[in-house]
């Protein structure tokens, strides 16, 4: 039914799209305003599909032209693996790296600018989590495209189930839904978790994107049960008209 791992990814946005649009629905975290911010949004959400798909190939043909011959000879044994063995380690390692480069984001003034215009977001629901700058995009692709292509050599429907993944985490973790995993929390974090970073006051805290142990390790993690559901998200400040070019290059 489907031949590339293109075909897979639209139907795992449509599927994914609907899923969460119903959950926000039947049992919102908080009171969101849809409507404020959606010409932003789509805007966002178009920007932000041009400069993955820009990033992505850039990212590709880069590894190939300077990753050494005897890197790629060392690593073949791994893209011979089965697939679970090829897509458990990737996530893990993929995760990891974005973790440090988020937390480095937030660290240094000149990689901030390439996330800033992600925590403008102060209406958090699943479609919102799309701001992103073009530098930002570029940081994210390295190891998200690097290492399934280069590493693991996936197969398209490989890629695709780890897009689907990777997509399903981009919506659960900025989506508007009340939920409790459990001891799973130790493991994997929540939209609430995420909602703490996006908040004025705790920004500096719960970078991990996928797994929350990275922050139980290093010292970043905060609880979501001590942060008030209803906390201001966003900058603190308003965003002028003027700032919105050099923030959605991320310079």
């Amino acid at each position: 039914m489907f031949e590339t791992a293109q075909d897979y990814q639209v139907a795992a946005f449509i599927g994914l799209a609907v899923v969460f649009e119903l959950l926000e629905r039947v049992r919102p975290a908080r009171e969101v305003d849809r409507w404020k911010d959606l010409k932003i949004d789509i805007f966002s959400f178009a920007l932000a599909i041009l400069l993955n798909r820009l990033c992505h190939q850039a990212v590709s043909a880069g590894a190939r032209a300077v990753a050494p011959h005897f890197v790629l000879s060392a690593v073949a044994w791994l893209q011979g693996l089965p697939s679970l063995l090829k897509l458990v380690p990737g996530f893990l390692l993929v995760d990891f790296i974005i973790y440090w480069i988020h937390r480095a984001q937030h660290r240094f003034d000149l990689l901030w600018r390439t996330h800033a215009w992600h925590h403008s977001i102060e209406q958090l629901y699943w479609f919102s989590g799309f701001r992103t700058s073009f530098f930002h995009s570029f940081l994210y692709a390295i190891p998200a495209t690097a290492i399934p292509i280069l590493l693991l050599k996936l197969s398209p429907l490989e890629a695709g189930i780890g897009y689907s993944f990777a997509l399903l985490v981009q919506f659960w973790e900025h989506t508007n839904f009340k939920v409790n995993i459990g001891p799973l929390a130790w493991v994997f974090i929540t939209p609430d978790y995420h909602r703490v970073h996006h908040s004025t006051e705790h920004s500096r805290s719960n970078y991990g994107t996928t797994f929350s142990f990275w922050d139980r390790m290093f010292g970043t993690y905060t609880n979501p049960a001590i942060v008030p559901t209803s906390a201001p998200l966003g900058l603190g400040e308003p965003v002028e008209r003027r700032q919105l070019p050099r923030m959605w290059v991320g310079v």
